[in-house]
């Protein structure tokens, strides 16, 4: 087993080193301006990112690697990855005289700030005598995301470009909230979060994400939003949706149901839901009273549940609860491919979508309020006892 596990050190290490070298070609192929330059380039990171595929996934030669060799091999990876992205963007922005792309030099600002911090982080736990914990599957993701979107600039995919930056940009989003969620706890009071738990943080995690997603383009008119941004709002939102269903299903497979689950799994709900009508209200999908309507439902039961507590009654969701949440995801989501479809499309859908997202968010509204009264009905005892 010794033997196995000194292989397993050494020949990761090798393909680690193999990975960085890589990496050099790719910025004389980048400055070059000569015929199959670019595909030469992109070569190098395709073998790039399969050896970080193979490191992470199969050999995982980082989760035993010393911890300096970790810091420091992870930090030259790091900043080669922005000198790439970095290049690339001075080559297309200055010296090609063409205009500057900003989701690129946003995403070359979070790739730095990541490599920092992350460097600062794990000195830190060096410093206080603290053993290294392996890579996490964000930090994993994140990592073979930029090497794809790397690969995606240098191959000059336009189609693809803003799409894989964003992703790269959630991913580390997603990594950095899992490192100082890993850093500020206290492992000897705290248990980690359950992966159900996890899927329901992500939910309240990535909803400011949204919102800049939804309004990227500065334009209260999402109509007329750039189709990127309108698909990754819509996979957004199916993304909300899965982890709504999965949440619970595996609290309850792997019997991880806890106290923190049942509250936080209606608390995320209502936040993603609530951020999605507020982003409808100011582009004119819905209007002000029945967003107004929904908040007042969703403040009043989560009121009530706060009452139930404190007599010590579990308020279990109700059926009419579950018909309002299918509803609302199903609503959000008819609405956000229906802003989807350009009006030249369908013959007459420019005057059907006149009125389709005020219907929809119509039935929303009833579907919610009637809920609420359910639930106030259903828990009138607990009502009795302040009343």
């Amino acid at each position: 087993m010794v033997g196995v596990f000194v292989n397993r050190l050494q020949y990761g290490r090798v393909l680690r080193i193999v990975r960085i070298l890589a990496y050099l070609p790719v910025f004389y192929f980048i400055w070059t301006d000569r015929p199959y330059f670019n595909e030469l380039a992109a070569a190098n990171i395709s073998l790039i990112l399969i050896v970080a595929w193979y490191l992470y996934f199969r050999v995982r030669q980082l989760d035993e690697e010393k911890p300096y060799y970790q810091l420091w091999l992870s930090f030259v990876e790091g900043i080669f990855a922005f000198a790439v992205l970095l290049c690339i963007f001075i080559r297309d922005s200055l010296v090609e005289n063409s205009e500057p792309e900003k989701l690129l030099a946003i995403g070359c600002v979070m790739v730095l700030t990541r490599v920092v911090s992350r460097t600062l982080y794990l000195l830190s736990m060096l410093r206080e005598g603290k053993s290294l914990w392996a890579n996490g599957f964000w930090s994993k993701a994140s990592t073979i995301s930029i090497n794809a979107t790397m690969l995606v600039y240098v191959l000059d995919l336009e189609d693809f470009q803003q799409i894989s930056m964003v992703s790269s940009m959630l991913l580390m989003f997603a990594s950095g909230v899992s490192f100082c969620y890993r850093y500020y706890r206290d492992p000897a009071h705290r248990k980690p979060l359950s992966v159900s738990n996890q899927l329901t943080m992500s939910r309240i995690v990535l909803t400011p994400v949204f919102l800049w997603v939804f309004f990227y383009d500065n334009n209260l008119n999402y109509q007329d939003n750039s189709l990127t941004f309108k698909i990754l709002a819509l996979m957004m939102i199916i993304a909300f949706m899965v982890t709504d269903f999965l949440d619970g299903y595996l609290a309850r497979k792997w019997g991880e149901v806890s106290t923190l689950g049942k509250y936080l799994d209606p608390f995320s709900d209502k936040i993603s839901n609530m951020t999605v009508f507020l982003c409808f209200l100011a582009s004119d999908y819905a209007p002000i009273w029945m967003v107004a309507l929904i908040y007042f439902r969703e403040a009043s039961v989560e009121t009530l549940r706060t009452l139930a507590a404190g007599e010590g009654i579990s308020m279990p969701a109700r059926r009419s609860g579950k018909w309002k949440t299918a509803i609302q995801g199903s609503g959000i989501l008819a609405i956000l491919v229906g802003a989807l479809i350009p009006f030249n499309l369908i013959p007459g859908w420019e005057d059907i979508w006149a009125y389709l997202p005020y219907s929809i968010m119509g039935i929303i509204t009833f579907v919610t309020v009637a809920s609420g009264i359910d639930y106030f009905v259903a828990e009138k005892d607990v009502l009795k006892k302040y009343v």
